[in-house]
């Protein structure tokens, strides 16, 4: 059985969809998480998509780059229902899904380096008691590096400027991961194919500035 608090459900939610998400072999939830390593064996490259939201970057990935896997997770069901309707649709068989936490992902997902992990418009929690809900935080570096390696591109983008700090900073004091500077700002959208979110598009509507930063693992 799904578990879902808060505004993870909506009110109003298709059951039915539900029902056909939850029996799929591309959704995994807490019932059957152990079997996404399985799903992943033998795949070359794989990429996290953290936060998909609708999930217009992810499914443009996964059409795009077929030979490819991709593994989105995104506590609020809505999107993995609306999502899992476009892998039916185009009969896709890279792409997964789940509606757990990106930590809670992580620690059944064995013996996996990322080609890309994707973080667009996280969640800023803008209040002081908040931020500690915050996605990148102290931790963040060590959580990701042992499914890493020299090769793997942490994207992130953000719309929040203390938010924006506070990531740089997190990277800055890492031993482990360090800021690239090959290719920056909005070039980083061009040269990855990165699509506008439902997120981009309201900080472009509001005016505000949007940042978009390449983090990779410091060369031992």
């Amino acid at each position: 059985m799904l578990n879902f608090y808060g505004r993870r459900c909506p009110r109003k939610l298709d059951y039915n969809q539900l029902e056909i998400l939850k029996n799929s072999k591309f959704f995994f939830s807490n019932s059957n998480i152990k079997n996404l390593t399985k799903s992943l064996k033998g795949c070359q490259e794989i990429n996290l998509e953290v936060g998909f939201g609708v999930g217009e970057n992810l499914l443009f990935q996964s059409l795009k780059n077929k030979k490819e896997f991709f593994v989105g997770c995104d506590p609020f069901i809505k999107g993995s229902i609306n999502l899992h309707k476009e892998i039916q649709r185009f009969e896709l068989k890279n792409l997964f899904l789940s509606n757990l936490d990106f930590q809670e992902l992580l620690r059944f997902v064995d013996l996996v380096c990322f080609k890309y992990i994707t973080i667009l418009f996280p969640d800023p929690w803008p209040k002081k008691k908040h931020k500690k809900r915050r996605l990148i935080n102290s931790n963040f570096p060590e959580l990701i590096n042992k499914y890493s390696n020299e090769k793997t591109k942490i994207i992130v983008s953000t719309d929040d400027e203390d938010y924006l700090n506070q990531i740089l900073y997190v990277f800055y004091k890492s031993s482990l991961f360090r800021l690239s500077t090959d290719i920056t700002g909005k070039n980083i959208l061009k040269k990855f194919s990165i699509q506008p979110t439902k997120y981009y598009k309201k900080a472009l509507l509001n005016n505000r500035k949007t940042y978009h930063l390449i983090f990779e693992k410091k060369k031992s």
